[in-house]
């Protein structure tokens, strides 16, 4: 449940930021795009076929994270329901709720009288309900940082909010750059090790295929678990002491109270270098674990904790 949890409130396919057969508006006399032409065609990170009518005026989110990418676009009027874990911004929270994350309302949702839900790869079930019903439902399925830029320019299309999309991920993307071009020099070899807690019980890590594996990577360290077999790897404490992290950072979701004293504590942990030069830290992990534009912030975030001599 954990892993489901973070996997829509925070993790498609590689590919070009506007899919090829989508419909897009004419352009005027200067050569700029007016906006979108309805009905509108797109394919979405599934690779589905989606065919909106008119321009979206009602809309539901399936997952915190696409509830975000919403109103990052200024499309919060248009947002009439989300679910219970949505939170951020904190306009969210008095929307109309439609349940979990993992089991949405469907009788709620239809109440609703959506002209486009926003789902994830998580929700075959509840999108094939609604496709019966003739209601459009794009799905989101990012992977990495590259692919969250991809789905706000899909959904910017979707609703015709090309031109603020563009522009959101225009300055992302240059915040990204400015975080990789400061670690492009430093060698493999020397960045730093590290070990990222999704979970303490038993202790969970984040492994390739997951965004923190891409925002440590792009922060310029070295994931212990980038080689793990899997997305979320549980590892025996002797295999974390074995690997001897240089910086240990947690994000624990859901109910555990653990503090940075509380795991610099850990017996038989003393030999880790990271608890020896106590660098053990605490990220929020909706700024790491949620496809958002916050993503970001978590990016910055760990530069800063893993290469503190060029960031602060």
């Amino acid at each position: 449940m954990i892993i489901g949890i973070i996997s829509g409130c925070g993790v498609s396919k590689n590919g070009q930021s506007k899919p090829q057969d989508s419909s897009y508006a004419p352009q005027d006399t200067a050569g700029q795009q007016k906006g979108a032409v309805y009905p509108l065609k797109l394919k979405d990170q599934m690779d589905r076929e989606v065919t909106l009518e008119k321009e979206p005026e009602r809309i539901v989110s399936l997952a915190p994270s696409n509830t975000e990418i919403l109103f990052s676009l200024g499309l919060g009027d248009k947002v009439v329901g989300v679910t219970n874990y949505c939170d951020y911004p904190e306009e969210a929270k008095a929307k109309e709720k439609i349940g979990g994350f993992a089991n949405p309302n469907i009788e709620k949702i239809i109440s609703l009288k959506p002209d486009l839900v926003v789902a994830t790869d998580m929700h075959q079930k509840p999108v094939e309900q609604l496709e019966k019903l003739n209601i459009p439902v794009v799905v989101l399925a990012p992977k990495n940082i590259s692919d969250v830029l991809e789905s706000i320019e899909m959904i910017g299309e979707a609703t015709g909010k090309t031109d603020e999309s563009q522009k959101l991920v225009e300055t992302l993307s240059q915040r990204i750059k400015t975080v990789e071009d400061k670690v492009a020099g430093i060698p493999q070899e020397k960045r730093p090790k590290v070990y990222y807690e999704v979970w303490p019980e038993p202790f969970t890590t984040a492994g390739p295929g997951t965004f923190v594996n891409d925002i440590i990577e792009k922060a310029g360290g070295q994931n212990i678990a980038g080689d793990a077999q899997k997305a979320y790897p549980e590892y025996s404490q002797e295999m974390i002491i074995s690997k001897n992290p240089d910086i240990i950072i947690f994000s624990h979701h859901g109910s555990s109270k653990q503090t940075v004293e509380d795991i610099l504590k850990r017996s038989g942990w003393e030999s880790i270098k990271a608890m020896k030069d106590k660098k053990v830290y605490y990220v929020d992990e909706n700024i790491v674990q949620r496809a958002t534009p916050r993503l970001i912030d978590g990016l910055e975030q760990f530069a800063s904790i893993i290469h503190p001599e060029l960031f602060k």
